[in-house]
């Protein structure tokens, strides 16, 4: 229900150890991530086993023990990293990658301005069981604020509370989706519009089945990145063709913009053929040589990779092969 992440699409918030917003010198320090489905799957059993609550309260009740835990253990990891000498990654605090070290107060002087984050995971797998819906519809929207909302107030309380940066991070997942959906099955089973796929939603993310326009994507997302002070990434896929419609994508990004996106991509498909050097979007073989030793560029969550059909896990290949174009 909580684990470890990595660290891609990370901002820094306000610092309230004396740094404000400064970004140079700091940086998210350790993550804990949450996995929803598998909390509102608890919340449902305790409904099916004469729990008289509505289900959503029993889910909101379990989340904010999940967040208080996962809040705890944040803050063993940050004491445990605390303790480490400032020798083992000397550079960090000799060059300025960390600002704000003072020798005699050991790397906590240091640490102190970075960010300590809760993420989260299958936001829309989570509002699927329990309401039916997700939240590209009015009433899964509703629900997913108020848990947004909730991952934002108690971030703020515990950054008050404890002097440290406290953030919610919206999880890359990028082999979490796969390792928590694989559990989960192992104890659900296959539950339709949940986990009949190989992976998990990332964090908030509209699920990339989804058909819809990329100013739709938009402003589904817009309307949950608010919450995040720690990291998050809205993006769009287009089809190759785009390249030849300049004004469109201008347009896309101004619109992003407008809608306040703090970090906004634009997915295109960029094959290179080894053998040639051919580039578009190809299939299994060139168009111009016939080979089919092809290189698939693709930005499979922040980063931009090589071939994530051997980069990536299981899920998240089979995520990457169910991206619709947000076109029509």
């Amino acid at each position: 229900m909580v684990t470890w992440d990595n660290m891609c699409r990370t901002a820094n918030g306000w610092d309230i150890n004396g740094f404000g917003q400064l970004k140079d010198g700091r940086g998210n320090i350790c993550p804990v991530t949450i996995i929803m489905p598998t909390l509102a799957m608890e919340a449902k059993e305790d409904i099916e086993n004469g729990c008289n609550e509505d289900i959503i309260e029993v889910f909101m009740k379990i989340l904010d023990k999940k967040i208080h835990e996962a809040k705890d253990m944040l803050l063993e990891r940050f004491e445990w990293i605390c303790n480490q000498s400032a020798d083992s990654a000397k550079f960090m605090y000799e060059n300025g990658v960390m600002e704000g070290y003072v020798p005699e107060e050991g790397i906590r002087s240091a640490l102190k301005h970075g960010t300590i984050v809760i993420g989260q995971l299958g936001l829309a797998e989570t509002l699927q069981i329990l309401i039916g819906c997700n939240h590209t519809t009015d009433k899964g929207m509703e629900l997913a604020k108020r848990i947004e909302q909730l991952f934002k107030d108690r971030c703020a309380e515990f950054k008050q509370q404890y002097k440290l940066n406290f953030g919610v991070y919206y999880t890359p997942a990028e082999n979490l989706c796969f390792t928590a959906m694989t559990k989960f099955k192992e104890k659900y089973g296959v539950i339709p519009k949940v986990s009949d796929r190989k992976f998990f939603t990332n964090s908030m993310h509209v699920p990339v089945w989804e058909e819809m326009t990329p100013f739709e994507k938009i402003d589904i997302e817009s309307q949950l990145t608010g919450y995040s002070s720690a990291g998050c990434i809205t993006y769009v896929e287009l089809k190759s063709s785009v390249k030849n419609n300049l004004e469109a994508l201008e347009q896309i990004v101004n619109y992003a913009m407008d809608k306040d996106i703090p970090y906004f991509a634009i997915n295109v498909p960029n094959d290179m053929c080894v053998k040639c050097g051919y580039t578009d979007e190809i299939g299994n073989n060139c168009p111009i040589c016939q080979g089919d030793e092809i290189r698939r560029l693709r930005r499979v969550t922040g980063y931009l990779t090589g071939d994530y059909t051997t980069a990536f896990n299981d899920g998240k290949q089979q995520e990457v092969e169910m991206r619709v174009k947000h076109a029509r």
